[in-house]
């Protein structure tokens, strides 16, 4: 398989940027610190497409006039272990950054905290936000949903969202245990990836819109947006693998948006390349809910991590497969990147239209990394 052109980043370093670059929108510094933390966690956790490539998503939607900047997430309503945000429009990075620590302040004052909300844009990675409940030692599920990505099973019409899904309980001496997907087979990120990079999808994930025909090669479909390296539209509608991850995107639309007050079900989001590049009066992202659990309500925390670290090495010592050097969980081998600071993989095709969008704001990467690395010396 050939491998991908990517370049190699300090992450520190990025996420210096990543703030300064968002601070120069306008935004505020509490906005631009949960961007570049959320955006950064994605590089750092090696998500491809989670990481710099977002930012895409951010400033197209920004640049088509459905981003506020000058507003801020608000609690509308609330009660003793939950409550509800309206993003009016802000990133979604910011509205559940919030969220998350408001679930997280009334998980520890009553074990249970629930955070939902509305109308805001894209959140990113969403290991992001379970994160922030691991730091607490405190178990966390955060979902949301998204414009229409996919079609339901067995059918050629994208009603149904690119919903991320990310669930993570502490660990003790072992990593903690961590659920992060997306409930998708294929979204905008990896079609832009394969047809930027010559390859196919890795598996036939998209149906020929006139024929029915399933396909793994996105380029006679991919809508190129100028200027971007990671979003883009599809003629092509996108297909499930299986019935199972139907189920779970199915899932996370109870989570996301039918249970949370106020909220737009993806199949009433604005659909197609069109809609992104037009206001539509309303965040990309309809609902979203974070549900954070604080173990040491229910018994020793001491004995969950006990637990959590007994199940880690049970799963790392089953009996190998030949040629398997060694069995990892979920998440695990992003999550020790992380924390041993390790340089990031970039796409270099998400790259060099980053370094252009900076320099439209007036951030020069190069004269930027150059202060860091003073200021860091």
């Amino acid at each position: 398989m050939t491998k991908l052109a990517t370049r190699q980043e300090n992450p520190d370093f990025l996420e210096y940027v990543y703030r300064q670059l968002w601070m120069a929108t306008g935004a505020c510094e509490e906005d631009a610190h949960a961007v570049a933390r959320g955006v950064s966690l994605g590089d750092r956790m090696g998500k491809l497409t989670q990481g710099m490539g977002v930012l895409d998503v951010l400033f197209l939607t920004l640049e088509a006039g459905n981003m506020n900047l000058e507003a801020e997430p608000e609690i509308v309503n609330e009660g003793p272990s939950w409550v509800v945000f309206d993003g009016h429009q802000t990133t979604g990075f910011w509205t559940l950054t919030r969220a998350t620590q408001k679930a997280i302040e009334k998980a520890r004052e009553h074990g249970i905290g629930l955070a939902m909300a509305r109308n805001h844009n894209d959140a990113g990675s969403f290991f992001t936000y379970s994160s922030l409940a691991l730091e607490e030692d405190m178990f966390a599920l955060a979902t949301n949903n998204s414009v229409p990505l996919v079609s339901p099973w067995g059918g050629m019409e994208n009603v149904l969202s690119g919903a991320p899904f990310s669930a993570a309980a502490p660990g003790g001496e072992e990593p903690p245990l961590i659920s992060d997907i997306a409930c998708i087979e294929a979204h905008d990120g990896n079609i832009s990836e394969a047809v930027y990079n010559n390859k196919k999808l890795k598996g036939k994930h998209l149906v020929n819109p006139e024929t029915g025909e399933l396909t793994d090669d996105p380029a006679p479909y991919i809508i190129p947006i100028e200027g971007y390296g990671r979003v883009c539209g599809c003629s092509a509608p996108t297909v499930f693998d299986n019935p199972r991850l139907y189920a779970m995107n199915v899932f996370t639309e109870m989570l996301a948006t039918i249970l949370v007050p106020g909220a737009v079900i993806t199949p009433e989001l604005p659909q197609g390349v069109e809609a992104w590049s037009e206001p539509w009066g309303m965040g990309c992202v309809g609902g979203s809910m974070v549900l954070v659990i604080d173990p040491s309500h229910f018994g020793p925390i001491d004995e969950v991590k006990s637990r959590s670290d007994r199940f880690a090495r049970a799963v790392k010592s089953a009996k190998k497969r030949p040629g398997v050097k060694e069995i990892h969980l979920p998440g695990e081998r992003g999550y020790r990147k992380w924390k041993a600071h390790q340089p990031v993989e970039i796409l270099e095709t998400h790259w060099a239209p980053f370094v252009e969008r900076a320099k439209k704001y007036g951030v020069e990467v190069e004269h930027l990394r150059q202060e860091w690395q003073r200021k860091n010396a």
